[in-house]
């Protein structure tokens, strides 16, 4: 039965298809003039139309698949401070910079000193915001410090984290770099007392260094 019914459906498709083919063709060929010049218009309203739609929707796609992204910058090598760098083409929001750093010169140095961290509010497309300074009463004058300082912000990238190294008050010995994937988060405390000059180039070699008095 169900062979049947198939059959037939076929037959009616392949007869009604006959039937109305003819004449659609003899329409189709005495309004061949209009149809061309209504095919251009389309031709012509529609395509910029779509190149139109798809670079809007291009633009709307990368904005959503976008993120904020933030960057540290280092500077006053006599009394160092930073600014917040907005790499992006989206306003990054509630950033956050957080410290780990370790005065070397104290009593206990094996204890990161309590500088608390920095927030703000935003930071605009392509644009910075500072200096903000951070050592303060912390900061004593030929003291070496070193540690980690870490950056992020809502919807971010990534968390970016930077290696520090200044000895307060010394200008030119201050340097900055941005930890990679491959550096360790652990910090020796033994070394660091003990084999300072050695343990940095180990941690952050003399290449990847960013010396915020801008020497090379």
């Amino acid at each position: 039965m169900l062979k049947l019914i198939l059959v037939c459906l076929v037959v009616f498709i392949a007869i009604s298809s006959f039937l109305w083919i003819k004449p659609l063709n003899t329409w189709l060929t005495s309004h061949d003039k209009s149809i061309s010049a209504l095919a251009s218009l389309i031709a012509i309203i529609g395509l910029p139309a779509i190149v139109i739609g798809l670079y809007i929707g291009f633009l709307q796609l990368k904005d959503m698949v976008s993120s904020p992204a933030v960057e540290l910058r280092f500077v006053h090598p006599n009394s160092v401070s930073y600014e917040i760098v907005n790499t992006s083409n989206k306003i990054a929001e509630e950033v956050l910079v957080s410290f780990g750093i370790f005065d070397i010169d104290s009593d206990n140095p094996r204890n990161p000193i309590p500088i608390p961290s920095k927030k703000s509010d935003y930071v605009n497309v392509e644009s910075h915001k500072g200096p903000f300074s951070f050592f303060q009463q912390f900061g004593i004058n030929g003291h070496r410090y070193f540690g980690i300082i870490y950056i992020g912000c809502k919807g971010c990238q990534a968390l970016e984290t930077y290696w520090l190294y200044v000895k307060h008050g010394h200008p030119d010995d201050g340097f900055y770099a941005k930890r990679i994937k491959e550096d360790t988060f652990q910090i020796q405390g033994a070394r660091l007392i003990n084999d300072l000059d050695n343990y940095l180039q180990e941690l952050v070699p003399h290449e990847r260094r960013i010396y915020i008095s801008g020497r090379e």
